[in-house]
């Protein structure tokens, strides 16, 4: 049975995005291609697709939606409220508890997203708390790599290897972000500007300990500051963090109130409408409400580098200046057709007749299945009665470059090289990420690391990173995302 190292098609847009959430497999470019299926949802009638490569600035790059989708009042006047009085509630995230920091781009960021909702629930300040850079496991002290930035000037080599006696020979920026926020720059009106509680008290360590116990979530403790304020914190990892959102949802516990849609940044009105929303609709305005207010936003060296990166790919010189719009399709593969995508694989192969589970004829879904969504039903007639064709740009993000293009390569009706003709009129022309071939994965080739063994560097694995999220740049503003 031929084989991939690869997983399913993702639906086209998600009717709901709490049900991704429930099985923790969402990546960020859901969020924005949400927008498409929430229009009667959402609370703003500035919610409309603008989808463009051709950004004349960083700040554009600098999130998955479109600028002028944000209302960055927001942010400001998170800011200008921001006040020690209003810290005595607060949520604490550590991304590197329970070791979510090894996972992928898709899992991180999904539970950051979990921790956001739960966080603004349970009406408190939500912070990120990253180990020391000292205490990190990571060459640069995080996940996603070391941009030039991470650096003091006077030390610019980068190690041979992650291991810790090549960290220690070179020097990272003392309050240079570190682990998750290393992407990501969580915002004031999440944080309210509040430092980590009890530092005089508390150390990372104490935190990790708190936030590992297995009644993190149920049992809030309490601390005193130097000042002598009480606060009363909730400190947890991932891993418990998830179990009680995947609790409290399939029980339908959670309640939406008008204080949690304020805290997610809603005006009054649209509190209101939030408060009379329930299950799926519950958590699709949610989402829609962070989307307003600027979620999820991305350091300014990842937006840079990004930038950068994208405006080198041929998808870019094709489209980029003409700004032209285009469509994606992300074909997961790797390790998820192990679990995850099992079921659908097998349910795919049945409908085309093959019912032996052990004997199917790929253990993937073909990527011709992918361009069912391009539809013959589309297709138009002039007055001669020709069929007008339909030029369409097509990217490709995928962890099975090789076989995919050895797909696109069988496929028939092909132009040239990169282009065919698709049930008459779709003239599909395929584009993919450069270094596709290499590594595309943030670990590696794999997702538990290089499969050779081969030693990683800070920069290598920040490489990857980039290409990953340039991905996700791409998948969430493009006009189709299947």
């Amino acid at each position: 049975m031929p084989s991939s190292t690869q997983q399913r098609p993702s639906s086209s847009i998600p009717k709901a995005y709490a049900a991704t959430l429930l099985l923790g497999v969402a990546m960020s470019p859901f969020i924005i291609n949400l927008q498409g299926s929430l229009s009667s949802f959402y609370p703003s009638s500035s919610f409309f697709l603008r989808r463009s490569l051709s950004f004349n600035d960083i700040e554009k790059y600098s999130t998955l939606q479109d600028v002028n989708d944000i209302d960055p009042s927001i942010e400001s006047r998170a800011k200008a409220e921001a006040s020690d009085d209003k810290c005595s509630n607060m949520f604490l995230y550590l991304p590197d508890a329970q070791h979510f920091s090894e996972h992928g781009h898709g899992s991180q960021i999904n539970t950051y997203i979990v921790s956001v909702l739960i966080g603004t629930y349970l009406n408190r300040k939500v912070l990120l708390v990253e180990p020391p850079n000292d205490m990190s496991t990571y060459a640069g002290a995080s996940q996603f790599g070391c941009p030039v930035d991470a650096f003091e000037a006077i030390h610019m080599k980068s190690p041979a290897s992650s291991s810790s006696t090549a960290s220690n020979s070179w020097q990272i920026k003392e309050n240079f972000p570190g682990g998750l926020s290393r992407l990501i720059d969580h915002p004031t009106w999440l944080s309210g500007g509040c430092p980590i509680p009890c530092a005089d008290t508390y150390s990372y360590d104490d935190w990790v300990k708190i936030a590992t116990a297995p009644t993190a979530m149920s049992t809030p403790i309490s601390c005193k500051e130097s000042n002598g304020r009480t606060v009363n914190v909730i400190a947890t990892g991932g891993g418990e963090m998830r179990k009680y959102f995947r609790s409290k949802a399939r029980s339908n516990h959670f309640i939406a109130n008008e204080r949690w849609g304020t805290k997610l940044g809603a005006t009054l009105t649209e509190a209101r409408i939030f408060s009379t929303l329930s299950n799926n609709a519950m958590f699709d305005y949610a989402v829609g409400l962070m989307i307003k207010a600027g979620f999820l936003r991305l350091q300014p060296w990842i937006a840079r580098d990004v930038e950068m990166f994208i405006k080198s790919f041929d998808l870019f010189q094709k489209i980029g200046t003409k700004n032209q719009v285009y469509d994606s399709i992300h074909v997961r593969r790797g390790d998820k057709l192990i679990m995850e995508a099992r079921d659908e694989v097998v349910k795919y192969w049945r409908s085309q007749g093959h019912s032996d589970e052990e004997n199917l004829p790929t253990n993937y879904i073909p990527f011709a299945h992918y361009l069912s969504q391009f539809k013959k039903e589309e297709c138009l007639v002039n007055q001669l009665g020709e069929v007008i064709r339909i030029p369409r740009v097509v990217y490709v993000a995928t962890d099975d470059p090789v076989v995919v293009k050895e797909e696109i390569a069988n496929l028939p009706n092909r132009i040239d090289d990169r282009t065919v003709l698709w049930n008459d009129c779709h003239e599909l022309s395929f584009y993919f990420n450069p270094t596709d071939e290499s590594a595309f994965h943030l670990n590696g080739d794999g997702e538990t690391g290089f499969s050779d063994g081969t030693e990683d560097t800070c920069f290598n694995r920040y490489h990857r990173n980039i290409a990953s999220i340039a991905d996700m740049v791409i998948l969430a503003k493009s006009r189709t995302f299947v």
